[in-house]
């Protein structure tokens, strides 16, 4: 059972994997989507919403990527999962994002039933 008014930051500078996000969630009301299009709006969106679980993409345009918006998270008051979707699949570059703190990382492409089992993961 997942608890209700879960929400989930999604932090990709891709307007149509945020629209993914939107579309996949937009059928289950326990689930609020929030965006941001790189990793200073993504943090400020952060600490403004206290989000339940972040996913955010690692590649995006910017002074802050999301390893170092995974590690900002990670060492802020507030507590969350994030989970790191990204085009990389390297051992290297999944060992990169675990060590900056994330709770996940997912190589893309992902499944609209891919999202919805993640996010229920961190929620039961």
């Amino acid at each position: 059972m997942v608890k209700k008014n879960v929400k989930i930051l999604v932090v990709d500078d891709n307007e149509m994997i945020r629209t993914l996000f939107r579309l996949s969630f937009k059928k289950i009301p326990e689930f609020e989507v929030y965006e941001a299009e790189d990793g200073t709006e993504g943090f400020k969106r952060f600490e403004e919403l206290n989000p339940d679980m972040v996913f955010s993409d690692i590649m995006m345009p910017g002074e802050i990527d999301g390893i170092s918006l995974c590690k900002q998270i990670k060492g802020s008051v507030h507590k969350c999962p994030v989970i790191l979707i990204s085009a990389k699949g390297q051992q290297s570059d999944i060992d990169l994002g675990i060590a900056a703190g994330a709770d996940l990382y997912k190589v893309k492409p992902l499944s609209p039933k891919d999202l919805i089992s993640i996010a229920e993961s961190f929620m039961t």
